[in-house]
């Protein structure tokens, strides 16, 4: 894990205590990390505070007089209130851990309390507290979007991509996100940057699977003048370019094996090596990595190192698919619709069809299909005259097989055969061999094995 920075902070706090001791300590911690405190001794003043003040976070006690912390945080969550929960008890049973969270708290605590763990799990609140009332505010006012507001839905699945967001932004804790293509990864690690500490310094983005192999190693860890042919002058990678800010690699089951080898050593040790130098320059970022690959696989099959495996897997979020969670899809269309302050519509036939869709490219494929409509759309109304879906696949009136020339013999045929479905893999992904192999339902050996046999792509 890269170092964690301290992050002072001005936000409303109510401390709802009735021991004093516990409650001057609270006062004491909080006002020291720049927060302005609120405090009440009683259930009906904590309740009267979270109304009127709105503090951006409460410490609940369970057990206070007048009414107890469950009481006063259901009737807030009921009033709508958007204050960040966390409930203290030194009751630290299930039912009460269950019941404080079904009852919308963010997290509960134990007494006594370990000051060194309420502060991350504050951090933690206010980040997700943030996140949400910028996708509420995105949702009011469509024009005026922010990076992190981008991602759009509240669907259960997305619930929780929110909160884990607001988790991990406050920390430095490594990062994998996974999905498949289109499923809004890089909007997911916009949001973690942007809501963490760092949001001041560079979000560097490399996507692993777009840069050849042969420079890939100079471009995350920079070169010396005259490391290699053409190299005329020191360059700075990208893991330098990203100190202080968010490092982010795309597609990270790309990498070759020997890039893996360096990678680990500078998530191990903090520090990376230009090309042509043995001086190690050390680094101080925040590391997200993401992939559409299953990495398990990857490391059966030695593909992947298991060391590194495990240090980029620290926390994982994975994306569901847009059909998994199609209750999105309208609040979707909608975003998209009005993006750039647009005022398109939608008929409602449209609509029933985009949510009816399997949408096998994803959000991105949804957001392409607006963006076609939208502009052959007359008077600002989508209509399912401008929805274009891809086909879905049916059987052709005459298979390859009936249409095969059977006088230029087998091998030639399935030749053909081969090297056309190579070539639709590739171009169907972009590139991308891992999930051209994946598509194609074959080993990457014998996909590169195909490659250069039919000379596709050379």
């Amino acid at each position: 894990m890269f170092f964690q920075r301290c992050n002072l902070r001005s936000e409303k706090i109510l401390v709802a205590e009735d021991d004093r001791t516990a409650r001057v300590s609270l006062i004491e911690l909080l006002e020291a990390e720049g927060f302005q405190v609120l405090t009440a001794e009683t259930g009906t003043q904590a309740e009267a505070l979270l109304l009127h003040e709105q503090p951006a976070l409460a410490l609940l006690d369970i057990r206070m007089p007048g009414a107890d912390g469950l009481s006063v945080l259901r009737r807030a969550r009921n009033r709508g209130t958007n204050t960040a929960l966390i409930v203290m008890t030194a009751h630290g049973d299930s039912n009460t851990a269950i019941e404080a969270m079904k009852s919308g708290a963010f997290d509960y605590v134990l007494k006594p309390i370990d000051f060194h763990q309420l502060l991350p799990q504050i951090e933690r609140a206010l980040a997700h507290r943030r996140l949400t009332e910028e996708l509420n505010a995105q949702r009011l006012n469509p024009g005026t979007a922010t990076v992190a507001a981008a991602i759009v839905g509240q669907s259960p699945a997305m619930q929780h991509i929110y909160k884990l967001i607001g988790q991990v932004a406050a920390s430095d804790a490594t990062v994998l996100v996974r999905g498949e293509s289109g499923t809004g990864k890089e909007l997911v690690v916009n949001a973690i940057h942007f809501n963490s500490a760092r949001a001041k310094d560079p979000l560097i983005k490399v996507n692993c699977a777009s840069i050849p192999d042969t420079l890939l190693e100079s471009e995350l860890f920079g070169h010396e003048k005259g490391a290699f042919t053409n190299a005329v002058s020191r360059r700075i990678g990208r893991f330098e370019e990203a100190n202080g800010g968010t490092l982010f690699l795309d597609e990270i089951g790309e990498l070759t094996l020997p890039l893996q080898s360096k990678l680990l050593r500078a998530v191990q040790e903090r520090t990376v090596e230009r090309l042509g130098s043995n001086a190690p320059v050390s680094v101080d970022i925040r590391l997200v990595t993401a992939t559409s690959r299953n990495l398990e696989e990857a490391v059966q099959e030695g593909e992947f190192r298991e060391d590194l495996y495990y240090r980029l897997n620290v926390v994982t979020i994975s994306l569901p698919p847009l059909r998994e969670r199609r209750q999105d899809i309208p609040a979707l269309v909608d975003h998209f619709l009005h993006r750039g302050g647009r005022n398109a519509s939608i008929a409602p036939k449209a609509l029933v069809t985009l949510t009816e869709y399997n949408w096998p490219g994803n959000v991105r494929e949804l957001e392409n299909t607006i963006e076609r409509a939208v502009v052959l759309a007359r008077e600002d109304i989508v209509t399912e005259r401008e929805i274009e879906l891809r086909a879905p696949r049916s059987k052709p009136e005459l298979g390859w097989a009936a249409q095969a020339p059977i006088e230029a013999g087998w091998q030639t045929n399935i030749g053909e055969l081969e090297k056309s479905m190579v070539e639709r893999a590739m171009r169907e992904t972009e590139g991308n061999k891992s999930r051209a192999a994946e598509l194609l339902k074959i080993h990457r050996r014998l996909l590169y094995e195909k490659l250069r046999e039919h000379k596709v792509g050379m």
